[in-house]
């Protein structure tokens, strides 16, 4: 016998899920709180164009980030600078270079992140998957 209450937590996942997308879809910079807008403002420029499935993901980011560490919090930060600062080409080949790193067994991410850290700041050019 299935339970009740366990389906109806379920159902209201799956809802929550199928909406993230929807309400990126409908969330203009302007129609942001300000509260999203200050943490997501490096950002803002590029927002309205963001696909659909990126604002979703930094929605949830900055719903989330009053509850993350102090330390976690200036980490957001820098990264949303940083990726501010990305020329479009810069930041499509970011993508090409992550869903490379994605498709990789965690054996293989393992020994790609060990040659990183053995070869220093500024050889991160050198290393390809």
């Amino acid at each position: 016998m299935r339970h009740p209450l366990a389906c109806g937590v379920l159902c209201l996942s799956l809802a929550a899920l199928a909406a993230a997308p929807a309400l990126a879809r409908n969330a203009a910079w302007n129609g942001l709180s300000p509260g999203d807008q200050a943490i997501l403002r490096p950002v803002e420029k590029q927002w309205n164009d963001l696909p659909d499935e990126a604002r979703a993901r930094l929605l949830k980011l900055a719903r989330r980030y009053p509850d993350l560490s102090p330390e976690q919090q200036a980490r957001v930060r820098q990264r949303l600078a940083d990726w501010a600062q990305l020329t479009p080409e810069q930041r499509e080949q970011a993508r090409r270079n992550f869903e490379n790193l994605r498709r990789l067994s965690p054996e293989e991410r393992s020994r790609l992140r060990q040659r990183w850290l053995e070869s220093g700041p500024g050889a991160d050019e050198a290393l390809s998957p």
